[in-house]
């Protein structure tokens, strides 16, 4: 059979849940809305689910996010071909586990509930030091935190071990997965985390080292550039961002924080926006998934907007681009 083919099924059901994505009126009105209570509760009557502690949004949010994965288990014959969309999550968990065997104090409000591997595994592989526990990507990153944090005791640079090893996970399933809109995908995710790393060690004055153990190699921006201008501050960063691709980044910086984080995942978004006009193939499939997160991230944020009295104006300008 076709191999594009195989995925008639998944498609089809896909195609149906995002008549559920929220659209443009749908976030207006989510602005609009009286205060926060309200707006939870629109969120509530618009089925993502009942609200046991109003104020705990973020519990809410990954709950009715956690939905997204379980229905692509459901309708994918081989999960595993999205686990790029998902390593991160474990990746996270790593860090929470590690956090917490060395700090000896629960962490469970670090743990992210969707996953690729299975939590307590990692927990008990960490808890055991038995790093061939791991999945093979895992161990020498898990290993090398470990003893930055109990020899050093330096938790910025263990978490930059890790995330750095989180994005060369991405960027070779990207690469492995032969698709082309996955590859795109993994690329732009190293890209924009490398330039948020750069100038956030320029702005804090990172060494060569840190930076170095921080960054990614990529194929649309220099990792050496980075490395380079981060040691001589955010300017030079943000001069090396103009002469590359991603010039826009620079500007979006210069303007607010919010704007530049904005274009991030904007970005991410363009690469699956044909996908709507794809009938065949995982293409669908992986922007369903892209849509939902950036939804969440809209509604996190204009529920975090919310809770601290922002006005609608301020609110509209952070809001994440959507699928519909």
């Amino acid at each position: 059979m076709n191999r594009e083919l195989e995925y008639t099924y998944a498609v089809a059901r896909v195609r149906a849940n995002e008549q559920t994505l929220l659209s443009a009126a749908d976030i207006e009105q989510l602005i609009t809305a009286g205060d926060y209570k309200v707006t939870m509760q629109k969120l509530s009557d618009a089925g993502w689910g009942e609200i046991k502690d109003i104020y705990n949004y973020a519990s809410y949010l990954e709950n009715y996010f956690a939905k997204t994965w379980d229905f692509l288990v459901e309708i994918m014959s081989d999960i595993h071909e999205l686990d790029l969309l998902l390593v991160k999550n474990d990746m996270q968990n790593l860090k929470a586990a590690l956090k917490q065997i060395v700090s000896q104090h629960d962490a469970k409000d670090l743990y992210v509930q969707s996953t690729v591997y299975d939590t307590e595994t990692i927990l008990k592989a960490v808890e055991d030091r038995r790093w061939n526990d791991l999945p093979d990507f895992m161990q020498e990153p898990a290993k090398e935190a470990y003893e930055v944090l109990t020899e050093t005791a330096n938790g910025q640079l263990a978490d930059a071990i890790i995330d750095k090893a989180t994005l060369e996970r991405i960027k070779f399933l990207g690469v492995e997965s032969g698709s082309p809109i996955l590859a795109e995908l993994a690329e732009r995710m190293c890209a924009t985390a490398n330039i948020k790393t750069a100038l956030r060690c320029a702005n804090t004055g990172k060494s060569k080292d840190f930076v170095t153990r921080s960054l990614c190699d990529c194929d649309t921006i220099s990792k050496d550039k980075l490395i380079e201008t981060s040691l001589e501050g955010v300017d030079s960063v943000l001069k090396y961002l103009e002469e590359s691709s991603y010039k826009d980044a620079g500007a979006k910086f210069k303007e607010s924080t919010s704007a530049f984080e904005k274009w991030c995942d904007d970005i991410l978004m363009e690469c699956v926006k044909e996908a709507r006009y794809t009938a065949f193939g995982i293409d669908p499939i992986i922007a369903y998934y892209v849509a939902r997160d950036a939804e969440i991230k809209t509604v996190r944020i204009i529920l975090s907007a919310k809770i601290n009295n922002l006005p609608a104006d301020v609110i509209r300008e952070r809001v994440r681009a959507l699928y519909v």
